[in-house]
Formats: C-alpha cells, sequence, structure tokens
C-alpha cells in the first residue's frame, strides 16, 4: 500500500528533486521576477529591480565558488604538509634508531624537534597566508556589489521622487 503511494505521489518520484538540482539561485530568481512583473503593485521599476538581484545574487555565486576552490586548495596543502611532516618523522626516527651513544641521540632528538616546531610555525603561517587571501578574493564582489547596489538605490529613488507640480496663482 505505502510503495503504490510513493509511486503514485510526484513528490517521491524519481524525477522529484531534479528541479532543485538543476536549480541555481540565480535562475530561480529569474523565475520569481518573471511571474512577478505580471504584478505592478509599486512604482518601482521591476525589471531593473530584478537586474539589480541577479546581479546580487551573481556576486554571492562568486564569492561561494572562490570560497569553495580556495578551501579546496587549503585543504590540500594541509594534506601535503602532514604527509612531508610523516616522511621527516620517519627519517627522524631511523637516523635517531641509528645513533650509538645516549648523547648523540639526546643531540638528534633535539635538532629534530626544532626542526619539527619550526616546520609547524612555517606551514601555520602559509595556511593563515592562504585564508587571508581567501577572504579578501570572497570579500571581493560581495563589498563590490553592495557599492554598486547602494548607488542603484538611490538613482531609482531618485527617480521615483515626486516632482512638485508648478501651480499658477491666479490673479483674483
Amino acid at each position: 500500500m505505502q510503495a503504490d503511494f510513493l509511486k503514485a505521489n510526484p513528490f517521491f518520484g524519481p524525477d522529484a528533486f531534479k528541479a532543485f538540482v538543476q536549480a541555481t539561485p540565480v535562475k530561480m530568481a529569474d523565475e520569481f521576477f518573471k511571474a512577478a512583473r505580471q504584478y505592478r503593485y509599486s512604482p518601482a521599476d521591476m525589471d531593473a529591480v530584478m537586474e539589480s538581484q541577479r546581479r546580487t545574487l551573481e556576486a554571492f555565486n562568486a564569492a561561494g565558488r572562490v570560497a569553495t576552490e580556495n578551501a579546496q586548495k587549503i585543504a590540500k596543502r594541509q594534506a601535503e604538509m602532514v604527509k612531508e611532516t610523516l616522511d621527516e618523522i620517519t627519517a627522524a626516527f631511523s637516523e635517531i634508531g641509528k645513533s650509538g651513544t645516549l648523547e648523540d641521540v639526546t643531540a638528534k632528538q633535539a635538532e629534530f624537534a626544532k626542526g619539527v616546531f619550526e616546520a609547524a610555525l612555517d606551514n601555520g603561517r602559509e595556511i593563515a597566508e592562504m585564508v587571508a587571501e581567501t577572504n579578501e578574493a570572497v570579500v571581493e564582489p560581495i563589498s563590490s556589489r553592495v557599492v554598486a547596489l547602494l548607488d542603484e538605490m538611490k538613482e531609482g529613488a531618485l527617480k521615483l521622487k515626486v516632482k512638485p507640480e508648478k501651480t499658477e496663482k491666479k490673479a483674483a
């Protein structure tokens, strides 16, 4: 019985989520604004509003794309750093194991610890720089869009500004 319900219900069919998968914020906004064009409730230019919102969504999409790409680069670099560190640890243990005296072992351990500490600082600095670059790259399209949006709002408000009618005074 339940299987029949699932087959008959279009929300549970194999293509049920196809629209959601193919939808992007820009496409969804375009569809919304196409429908909204039919209803002009305000004196605002709906085409200009729709275009403005489309550009805003594009800016957020660009920022998200940059964030995702750079997060992948950072994760890849961190994985490389872990591999390099493990290789260094393996080599160090091999070398320490070949040392003869306790003094040699202690000196090599101290040298190894110093190298690991310096590498950790360098790696941390490199990752911090990558994150800072990512932040700048993500903020740029959004901040540019905010500035443009404020200019568009100003222009739109000026267009809507009602000009007082000139009344001629009749001389009586």
